[in-house]
């Protein structure tokens, strides 16, 4: 009988232990992904202040090197012996090649801010998920339980990291491959 009350009272105390951890688990897990969802915000938001300044900054500084090769093209066409048709050609084709670096750049920023946004999607999802996952292993009715589910959190937030990271691959290197090949279909100024 006394032997009975002490594994009675061990079986207690091993659940209580068990929920304790679990509760500290979920809280835990729920401050974690307020944190995560929170800086996964700002860094889009962030992402977001920097492309824009830089695309603005970019779009400045062609203008006034537009407007400075127009003030200055007389004064080149008679140092360097241009004149008429071959100074407009030469300063046209110079306009073309700023434009086209401005396009792919912007191209670039758009599809970095795709990037970013790909990332701030994951780690929504993940808080999300993380919530779900915490509360099945609140569920778990004995220590195999929780750990058979603990392996399976991990087994899926690997997974999901490993999907989103190739997916932001094979964006990165189409981006890149864009922006190359529009730079390439502008031909270089004449020299």
């Amino acid at each position: 009988m006394a032997a009975r009350q002490t594994e009675h009272g061990a079986e207690e105390v091993a659940r209580e232990t068990t929920r304790k951890a679990a509760e500290q688990a979920t809280r835990t897990a729920r401050e974690m992904s307020d944190t995560a969802e929170r800086a996964a915000r700002m860094g889009a938001e962030t992402a977001q202040r920097n492309s824009e300044q830089f695309m603005s900054s970019w779009r400045t500084s062609a203008d006034a090197a537009n407007q400075i090769a127009e003030r200055s093209l007389d004064k080149w066409s008679k140092m360097f012996g241009f004149s008429g048709d071959a100074a407009t050609q030469a300063m046209q084709q110079s306009f073309g090649n700023t434009q086209s670096l401005l396009e792919a750049t912007t191209m670039f920023a758009d599809g970095m801010r795709e990037l970013s946004g790909e990332w701030t999607r994951f780690l929504q999802q993940r808080a999300e998920q993380n919530l779900e996952h915490f509360e099945r292993l609140m569920g778990a009715r004995s220590l195999q339980e929780w750990m058979a589910s603990q392996s399976e959190i991990a087994r899926d937030q690997l997974e999901a990291f490993l999907q989103t990271a190739r997916r932001t691959s094979e964006r990165s290197t189409r981006l890149a491959d864009e922006a190359a090949r529009k730079l390439s279909e502008t031909p270089l100024a004449p020299r």
